[in-house]
């Protein structure tokens, strides 16, 4: 991988899977951080709860836009 999926400020969801059932909701890149030793990319987030936490690359994707209204 040459350059990171995501950029500081973007807005991501973590991907469902087993230990992130409890964790839903929008979290914040706050800094790209080296990559693995196999390549993959990892992030410095933060979520709704104030939390930081670094995710690798394979545990996040894009947040879909919401749209207010009824």
């Amino acid at each position: 991988m040459s350059s990171a999926g995501y950029k500081i400020g973007d807005l991501v969801e973590l991907t469902s899977g087993l230990f992130n059932t409890q964790r839903l909701g929008e979290y914040k890149v706050l800094r790209i951080m080296p990559p693995r030793d196999n390549g993959e990319h990892q992030y410095r987030v933060i979520g709704p709860d104030g939390r930081e936490r670094a995710v690798d690359h394979h545990e996040i994707q894009r947040t879909v836009a919401r749209r207010g209204g009824g």
